[in-house]
């Protein structure tokens, strides 16, 4: 099975940026592997079990939660940034 095309990325996502979708397709993902990843980006975050991913699967969840945060809550990122301006 081969990795994702371009299509397959705007078929999953929608309309995004053209280099969002280059970067998701250079990862050589599979479609499972990608809808998994959309799937963790949309849903709430879970710091620790994101730390355990593959590097291939971080690298999907990161590009999708920097393409999808209006579709939910704040992304991972912003959640964990948020958790480390109280902690200082």
């Amino acid at each position: 099975m081969g990795g994702v095309t371009e299509v397959d990325v705007a078929a999953a996502i929608g309309r995004i940026d053209k280099i969002i979708i280059q970067e998701i397709v250079r990862t050589g993902a599979s479609r499972p592997e990608l809808r998994r990843a959309l799937a963790l980006a949309k849903g709430p975050g879970d710091l620790a079990a994101d730390a355990a991913l593959p590097p291939r699967m971080q690298r999907l969840v990161d590009l999708l939660g920097v393409t999808l945060p209006e579709q939910g809550p704040p992304s991972r990122l912003h959640a964990a940034m948020k958790g480390l301006d109280c902690a200082a």
